[in-house]
């Protein structure tokens, strides 16, 4: 039996947790903030209940297999509930329902492109590989080098995974309108790039999408991390929270223990870094031992972060579905903006959750409406609120135009999260909402490490380390390095 620490109570941190102690470790998970989820919490105000973070459900099948592991079910730990329409898109002056995968899917894309609904399934079919492959042989490895892909017959595979080619190609080789085109390429912004530098592998997303449906927890995202957290106690992890971490105590290049704010000191046999990898590197670790410095963070492509509202309103908003993505305006200049110019976007596009339509127990009575709106910008722009009122005006301004509905007088509780609040919350490099983004040369082995290579008894998860972003990659990311700390116990 190991003793184990685990810093950081997100996804990643709760599934290691989980998988390490079933194995009859003992394992302590601490976090900075007041309970279980990361990025994945919530809060309350007035009556309404806004999830902080993540908002989309997608691939059901990686959080129902990681229950499994434990002989549970999903439905054990919470309630999910599949929408239709998916969601619904505003682009240019026009508006699409996204229904499930059936003949009125089909309907949608041949209204915009005709003959595109056979193009779609080829499409699909095409996406339906890249999932499987991926899913079967890839985004488990721990990716400690090029030779776990060799020994996997990685060539066999590299022509189906389009893995040098990029998404917006891709997409590009199967749809002539730019309307279908947004639809598909969206997914990329979740992933923290660009239809550009997003490689075309990723229409995995689609599939995860379109074929596997968007879900949402009854309740609100945050009945995620309350299961995850329960299985968690169940298995007998000791979860203290409210506990920051603020060095190491190091000797013969191995851990002895963790040392927070308050004085406390953790001592075991393998820590586990869960937290943001780079705050980690440069700031609870020593120079001598950091294996990745400031410069070399300097250089990666790091994911946007986000300017989010929170909003309450004391009526309905009759226009709305509960997820909807306003591409009124011009997606590559959005996207020009953030990533290449670093500034502000002038005339940004926006997602709108509005979970209050499928979920009355978000508001404090069924004629009002709790609406979260996220603006995508660039990390390490300059937050002050002067420019955060601005947005929310033509946020607001824009809904009412597209809806054809006054709701801004109706508006009764307001807050935001952005540049700032990424920092000092979860310390967040530059405030990136999403981690490193999934490039090229950021991808499986080209990205950090899950074991430090200059501590001995120091591992990694999360969204800057394999698999990546996101809230399934998040789960597998911590089964990964669950699996290679056990697989060292001597």
């Amino acid at each position: 039996m190991k003793k184990i620490t685990i810093i950081g109570s997100g996804l990643s941190g709760l599934s290691a947790s989980c998988y390490l102690a079933r194995e009859g470790n003992d394992v302590t998970l601490i976090d900075k903030n007041e309970g279980p989820g990361g990025r994945l919490s919530y809060f309350e105000k007035e009556g309404f209940v806004f999830d902080l973070g993540p908002t989309w459900y997608w691939m059901p099948d990686v959080f129902e297999s990681f229950f499994n592991d434990f002989g549970k079910k999903v439905s054990d730990y919470y309630n999910l509930k599949r929408l239709d329409p998916s969601y619904k898109f505003y682009l240019d002056d026009k508006e699409f329902n996204i229904p499930v995968l059936d003949e009125d899917l089909y309907k949608v894309f041949e209204s915009i492109e005709p003959g595109s609904s056979n193009k779609l399934k080829d499409f699909l079919n095409q996406a339906k590989l890249k999932y499987d492959i991926s899913m079967k042989d890839f985004i488990h490895l721990p990716n400690h080098s090029i030779t776990e892909y060799i020994s996997l017959d990685m060539f066999k595979h590299v022509f189906n995974l389009d893995i040098f080619k990029s998404l917006r190609n891709h997409i590009a080789s199967f749809f002539r309108s730019k309307t279908i085109k947004d639809m598909l390429e969206f997914p990329s912004m979740f992933l923290g790039g660009t239809p550009n530098n997003t490689p075309a592998l990723y229409s995995l997303m689609n599939y995860a999408d379109i074929v596997g449906g968007t879900w949402y927890p009854m309740g609100g995202m945050y009945e995620v991390s309350k299961g995850f957290g329960k299985l968690s106690n169940e298995l007998g992890v000791k979860h203290i929270y409210n506990e920051e971490i603020t060095g190491f105590d190091i000797a013969n290049n191995q851990i002895n223990s963790a040392v927070s704010k308050s004085g406390n000191i953790y001592s075991s046999d393998t820590f586990l870094c869960c937290a943001e990898y780079p705050f980690v590197q440069m700031n609870l670790l020593d120079k001598k031992y950091r294996t990745y410095n400031s410069k070399y963070w300097s250089k990666k492509n790091i994911a946007p972060s986000a300017l989010i509202f929170y909003l309450g309103f004391s009526k309905k908003i009759k226009n709305l579905d509960h997820h909807n993505l306003f591409f009124d305006k011009d997606f590559d200049t959005h996207l020009d903006e953030i990533f290449n110019q670093n500034i502000w976007p002038k005339e940004p596009l926006f997602y709108a959750c509005c979970p209050s339509k499928t979920d009355p127990s978000v508001v404090p009575s069924e004629d009002m409406e709790n609406l979260f709106i996220l603006i995508p910008i660039a990390s390490d722009s300059k937050d002050e609120k002067h420019i955060k009122e601005k947005y929310l005006s033509d946020i607001l301004d824009r809904i009412e135009n597209v809806t054809n509905e006054s709701i801004k007088d109706s508006l009764v509780v307001k807050e935001s999260f952005c540049v700032n609040d990424f920092k000092e919350r979860y310390n967040s490099y530059k405030g990136n909402a999403y981690g490193l983004a999934n490039t090229l040369f950021q991808t499986a082995f080209l990205k950090p490490k899950i074991k430090d290579k200059k501590i001995k008894n120091l591992y990694y998860s999360g969204h800057f380390t394999v698999p990546g972003p996101g809230l399934p990659p998040a789960i597998i990311s911590g089964k990964i390095v669950a699996n290679e700390i056990i697989g060292e116990r001597v």
